[in-house]
Formats: structure tokens, sequence, C-alpha cells
């Protein structure tokens, strides 16, 4: 990589940083805002992807915009102004798919209508639950705060640039070489071991949670990230795909950003919910 390309790459890594930083730290509005485009980019290029050897037989447009809809019924439901909207866009999305089984003639429909549902599932409900977890941070105080994403993030930063660098350098193992031959057990074990030590940071930042939390909080996070990065390049291998996007230059596109996140946010959320439970 050359100095040029070096530099492009830093670039649109620190302004999908700030990016990030601003929709988290911002307060619920700039969250819903930037998560929410987020979550359409992802839908979008995650459809695109399934398109790419075949039509879809149910739109694209359909689809994202169903996934935007019930991420921001979800806002509307912690913020207490429709309790309804959440059950009533799910309800709506899915009757415009059984339509579809209906009445769109083609052999693959109920092929289209398993790509479109697990769409949702894949992007949609991770990120859901995001703002679930932003208003739930410590599963007791209600309203938004911002300290449990914001360590995901972090957790998930540190775990990725950890494993590069020192995989990069040190790493002689494969991790699983038919899947993703760069990830190496090395750096597997470097990210696991730097975002527990973030995680020490965070608990002597934001004392909400015990130091023994915060470490299972990273050690969950690290472990759940490398499972979503690895599983979005299996989609990728499978769809024939270098990058799921172009949107960020040297980086791929959106998903390729948060497949790490969209397993790491289902894990931590039931760690939390666990945790409140005892």
């Amino acid at each position: 990589m050359n100095i040029k390309d070096l530099v492009i790459r830093a670039g649109a890594g620190a302004i999908y940083v700030l990016l990030v930083l601003f929709g988290i730290l911002g307060g619920r509005f700039s969250f819903v805002v930037v998560f929410g485009c987020i979550t359409a980019v992802a839908l979008y290029e995650f459809y695109r992807m399934m398109e790419k050897n075949t039509s879809h037989a149910i739109s694209k447009i359909l689809n994202i915009t169903a996934g935007v809809a019930i991420f921001l019924s979800v806002y509307l439901y912690l913020e207490g102004i429709c309790l309804y909207a959440l059950s009533a866009t799910i309800f709506v999305y899915l009757l415009a798919l059984f339509a579809s089984a209906i009445f769109i003639r083609r052999n693959d429909i109920l092929y289209a209508i398993i790509y479109s549902v697990f769409g949702q599932i894949y992007i949609t409900l991770p990120m859901s639950l995001l703002m679930l977890i932003s208003y739930r941070y410590n599963m007791v105080f209600s309203g938004y705060h911002y300290a449990s994403v914001l360590a995901i993030f972090v957790f998930l930063w540190v775990n990725d640039t950890a494993a590069y660098f020192l995989g990069s350098l040190f790493g002689k193992h494969k991790l699983i070489d038919r899947i993703s031959p760069k990830k190496s057990i090395e750096g597997f074990i470097a990210g696991i071991v730097f975002t527990v030590i973030a995680s020490f940071i965070f608990a002597h930042q934001y004392p909400l949670f015990s130091y023994w939390i915060w470490i299972i909080f990273a050690l969950i996070t690290s472990l759940a990230g490398t499972l979503g990065d690895l599983f979005e390049s299996l989609i990728k291998r499978t769809c024939e795909v270098k990058d799921s996007g172009t949107l960020i230059p040297g980086h791929g596109g959106i998903l390729d950003r948060i497949d790490s996140l969209l397993i790491a946010i289902p894990a931590v959320y039931l760690f939390l919910i666990t945790f409140h439970s005892f």
C-alpha cells in the first residue's frame, strides 16, 4: 500500500470513527439519525450482495424501508411516543412479504423472502438492540446514556486494531483459513488481551459496573466480534465479492465496518440482562 492509499484509508477511517462518536455522544437524536442511516446503508449493501448472481424477487426499497421503520419504531417505543409502532411495522412488513409470496409468480420467491427476513435479523435486530442497550445502560436506569454503547465500539476497535497489527507482525498460525486467511491465532489472542486492558480503563471511568463485569463485557465483545467478522467474510465469499461496498475508501462498505458489531450486540445484551437478573 503506497503513501497516498494509506492517507486515504486513514482519513476515511477517522471520518467514520468521528461520525460514530457523534452519534453516540451527541445524545438520543444524533444516535437515531446516525445509526438509522448506518442501518439503511448496511441493509442496502447486504441485499445488493444477495442480488449479485440473480435478481431479487422482492424490492430492496421495501426491505430497506422496513428495516429503518422498525429501527425508528423501537425509538418511539422507548420514548413512550407510540407503543404500537413496532408491532404494527413488523405486521405490515410481514404482510407485504406474504402477499409477495402469493402474487409474484417466480420459482425463487420463497428464497427471496428468506433473504429479506434474514437481512432484518442480521442487521436491523442488532441495531435495534443497540438502541435498547443505550436506554438501559445499567439495566436499571431508564433514559439514553452512551456508556455501554461506547464501550462496545471501543472494545471492538481495540480488538480489531490489535489483532490486525500484532497478527501481521507475529501471526504464523491461521485462525480459520478457508473463511479469512489473513486472520491468525496470534492476532486473535492479542485482540482479546488488549480489549481486556481497555476494560480496566472503562471500569475506572464508568463505575456503573464492577471490574469483573467490565472484563467479562470486554471478553464477550471480543469473542462475539471476531465471530461476526468471520461470518461476514463467509457471506462475501459465498457472494464472491471482496467488500460489501465502496462507501469508505480503503475499508469497503458500512457492512464491512459493523460486521463484528452485529454479533457482539446481541451477545452483550444477553450478558447484561442476565447479569441484572442475578
